[in-house]
């Protein structure tokens, strides 16, 4: 894994990769991806989007476009290059990569194949690279997600997808801490501490990297790393802008109990009429999305690519 990270790390690459995840489906993850990527576009930015949510691949859907036999199994079984497998969604400076519909599900991708991917996007022809990844907590999608330059979830103001948001987020901090724990020789340690963690007066992952820091020879650049680490928050499907507190209480969540600076990126309403209409749509017609839900995604991607987040004043009301 190592490798791939100094791969993705390369300065020659100046392509920024954003991923996409969720704890659960149904949080409009997918849908989201599709207009944060148009709104990047509409600022005169290349941006591609590859649809890495294997098994569960429909990315077409948000561009009104048809299933193609075009896709990541090409890349995967027949050596076909990422570049050669972009399709045109129609709106200037955005394409697509298709994910795979019946073969290849995260859970089976080999690591010889995982570090030929990372290295294929990394040199695409694009300003951004936007990766829709699958819901869940499995450790090859936590992998995907680790490699991206920002880091963004979704989720829906429901108390089964915050906990199950907060689990995936705790997961792939956890994957992190361990990580860099084993890239210095100290995962064993840690595991045994963690084990024994009662014994120690450890309640949280917080606690144990304060151990490691206090009682282990640690090297700063974990700690640094480790304090870089950042979380963009979106809160999808809002029917009660009173729902919007919830986005600050899962960024109070990680600096809680793991230490992580979680920025709360904004909000997006629910539209009933979109959500109702959305299986009626048919390849080539359009997908209408209301100007306030647009307004809504612009001020979400400004702030991820500003590091900035929602404040309070920005909250509209009535």
């Amino acid at each position: 894994m190592n490798s791939i990270r100094d791969e993705l790390n390369n300065p020659n690459y100046n392509r920024e990769i954003w991923a996409i995840a969720g704890g659960k489906g149904g949080t409009g993850k997918t849908f989201l991806t599709s207009q944060i990527a148009i709104s990047i576009a509409s600022k005169n930015k290349k941006v591609i989007v590859l649809d890495t949510d294997f098994g569960g691949a429909n990315i077409h859907s948000f561009f009104s476009l048809k299933k193609k036999v075009v896709s990541l199994n090409l890349f995967f079984e027949e050596k076909v290059p990422l570049k050669d497998l972009l399709i045109e969604t129609g709106i200037k400076n955005l394409s697509i990569i298709l994910g795979d519909f019946n073969f290849i599900t995260v859970n089976n991708i080999r690591y010889t194949q995982k570090l030929k991917l990372f290295r294929h996007i990394k040199k695409l022809d694009a300003d951004y690279i936007l990766m829709d990844l699958g819901a869940g907590s499995t450790f090859n999608t936590i992998d995907f997600f680790l490699l991206a330059d920002k880091l963004i979830v979704v989720t829906v103001p429901e108390i089964t997808a915050i906990e199950n948001l907060f689990q995936f987020i705790r997961n792939t901090y956890f994957r992190k801490l361990f990580f860099l724990l084993g890239v210095y020789g100290l995962k064993g340690k840690a595991r045994e501490i963690w084990k024994h963690r009662k014994r120690y007066n450890i309640t949280n992952i917080i606690g144990l990297i304060d151990y490691i820091k206090k009682n282990i020879d640690s090297n700063p650049v974990i700690l640094e790393e480790l304090s870089n680490f950042s979380i963009n928050i979106i809160l999808n499907k809002l029917r009660d802008l009173n729902e919007i507190k919830q986005g600050f209480s899962i960024k109070s969540l990680c600096l809680k109990f793991l230490g992580i600076n979680a920025l709360f990126s904004g909000y997006v309403e629910y539209d009933l009429e979109f959500w109702k209409n959305l299986s009626l749509i048919q390849p080539k017609s359009e997908i209408n999305v209301a100007q306030q839900i647009k307004k809504e995604i612009l001020q979400i991607t400004e702030n991820i690519i500003h590091e900035e987040q929602l404040k309070i004043g920005e909250i509209k009301h009535g």
